[in-house]
């Protein structure tokens, strides 16, 4: 007893044991759905903004097949928005960077809630071609919230085919043949702004 009473009387006792739990507090505290989704990055969108965060610095790349990863959390769920649920998120894609705005001229991996089934999400290929919006909606992709998910923009002869999970989802339309390139930012709606704050993983 007497020998417990001196072992804790040393502050070094006292630092080390608060080290160890501090050490213990922040592992229970990491973020459960990066689990197994090593190089990933958290992307918000807060209430009443259209742009996840952080955003691509817009610099200008040689074409090239793009390819990357996503997880949707349940809060991108929504169906809380009238005629605008039908509405296309945008996720990742490239545009052509000599057209300088990433909505003239993109090819687009493109999202929006199942309205009809919880935590269910459409994903297609979108694109918008001198200026005008054009979603391939005849071929659509659905996934779950936390399921992890693949893409991939493959370029062939300056033109691009979206494969998700190594399946076609759609080929581009517009005859414009890139070379130069910047990244597609993420952003909520066009008309509408999201709803409350919303969060995803990608790695792309």
């Amino acid at each position: 007893m007497v020998f417990l009473k001196e072992f804790f009387k040393d502050w070094r006792v006292w630092a080390t044991i608060a080290l160890m739990g501090l050490i213990l507090w922040l592992s229970s505290c990491s973020t459960p759905e990066l689990s197994g989704l090593e190089g990933g990055k958290k992307y918000t969108v807060r209430e009443g903004r259209h742009d996840f965060t952080p955003s691509p610095v817009p610099l200008p790349y040689p074409a090239a097949t793009v390819s990357g990863w996503a997880v949707f959390h349940t809060s991108c769920w929504y169906d809380n928005l009238g005629v605008d649920n039908a509405d296309w998120n945008k996720l990742a894609g490239v545009y052509r960077w000599a057209d300088v705005a990433k909505n003239k001229n993109a090819v687009i991996l493109a999202w929006r809630p199942d309205v009809k089934i919880r935590d269910v999400f459409e994903l297609c290929m979108y694109e918008n071609i001198q200026g005008a919006n054009v979603p391939q909606e005849s071929s659509i992709y659905k996934v779950r919230a936390d399921e992890q998910f693949w893409f991939d923009f493959v370029l062939h002869d300056g033109k691009y085919t979206l494969l998700i999970n190594g399946i076609q989802v759609g080929q581009q339309q517009n005859d414009h043949k890139y070379k130069t390139v910047g990244k597609i930012s993420a952003w909520f709606g066009g008309n509408r702004k999201a709803p409350h704050t919303m969060w995803l993983y990608m790695n792309y």
